[in-house]
């Protein structure tokens, strides 16, 4: 479990935990009876129980809002190590294979970039366990500006059954298939790291956060029909 995870759940957990026992706490003040004795002792009670139950709820949600930012703050780091990465998908894998080579290859005869050597990546890899399916080559370049030319040249790739992608973090990529989810896979791309969504009003956004993309959703809670209509609409008639 990543720490983003780990946070979120012990958030999640601590929340929980505080909603049953101050629900046990009302009923209980509930079914004391009030009679002229205790009458007055309750109702103090009942108005130090309000204002400690507001005083939790904020701080609660400041630290909600300071969870936020440091897994935002960390996600970006880890994002700029991944600067010069690349994600090379559909490239068929072999027993002993040499992965710098095959990389090198593909830059050369497929992407149209003559000039790329061994010494132009400094790690390549596949990314994940063996299952049985060709796994994403990992490329990390020497260079930034290498790194950007093959990201421009991908779309020469089309149709080759090899795709480019960038090494999203896990937040950031399941961001990212929400994204297309609801908005419409054409209508969503990467770019340095950020998702980019071109919005039903045709105005684009970049987002970074989770936050982000709800409140995305909330201004178009009907982008994926929108889109579906779109799409129906623009097909020729047979």
């Amino acid at each position: 479990m990543d720490l983003y995870a780990k946070l979120s759940s012990c958030m999640e957990d601590l929340s929980a935990t505080f909603s049953s026992r101050m629900d046990t706490y009302e009923k209980e003040l509930k079914t004391v009876s009030s009679n002229d004795v205790t009458h007055k002792t309750i109702a103090s009670l009942s108005r130090d129980f309000v204002e400690f139950k507001c005083l939790i709820w904020k701080t609660m949600t400041a630290l909600k809002s300071q969870m936020e930012l440091l897994t935002v703050g960390l996600d970006r780091h880890e994002m700029a190590s991944r600067r010069q990465v690349l994600l090379l998908h559909g490239l068929a894998e072999h027993k002993d294979e040499d992965h710098t080579s095959q990389a090198v290859a593909v830059l050369k005869e497929k992407m149209k970039i003559p000039n790329v050597t061994p010494a132009d990546i400094s790690s390549c890899h596949r990314l994940g366990a063996d299952s049985g399916k060709p796994r994403p080559l990992l490329i990390r370049f020497s260079s930034y500006n290498l790194r950007s030319e093959v990201w421009r040249n991908k779309t020469i790739l089309k149709g080759s059954g090899l795709v480019v992608s960038e090494f999203l973090t896990k937040p950031r990529h399941d961001m990212f298939m929400n994204a297309r989810k609801h908005f419409g896979v054409k209508q969503c791309w990467t770019s340095e790291g950020k998702i980019i969504i071109l919005l039903p009003d045709k105005s684009r956004r970049k987002i970074e956060s989770a936050a982000e993309l709800q409140q995305l959703v909330a201004l178009f809670p009907a982008a994926t029909s929108s889109n579906a209509s779109s799409n129906k609409a623009s097909r020729p008639r047979k």
